[in-house]
């Protein structure tokens, strides 16, 4: 089992190579799928990093850095655009 801070850093990192590896485009109302995202982590041999210690439950807080990273990404994109 990994301490959160591990799984959470982890998560983020592989989120975004997710994104580069699959070329997932942001679309307006289009989210990214957090179970293409596990299913990929499975396919890595990465899906060790979703066993760990939470409150509201590993997965959905998987889910929450997931989201978070893709979005974050996207913004910082979006402002050296501009």
């Amino acid at each position: 089992m990994h301490k959160n801070a591990d799984a959470e850093k982890a998560i983020r990192h592989l989120a975004l190579e997710w994104m580069h590896e699959t070329g997932y485009q942001k679309e307006p109302g289009h989210y990214p799928s957090f179970g293409t995202f596990r299913t990929w982590l499975e396919g890595k041999h990465f899906s060790h990093y979703l066993n760990f210690r939470s409150r509201v439950g590993a997965h959905h807080e998987a889910e929450g850095w997931f989201e978070s990273e893709i979005n974050n990404y996207w913004r910082a994109r979006v402002s050296r655009l501009r």
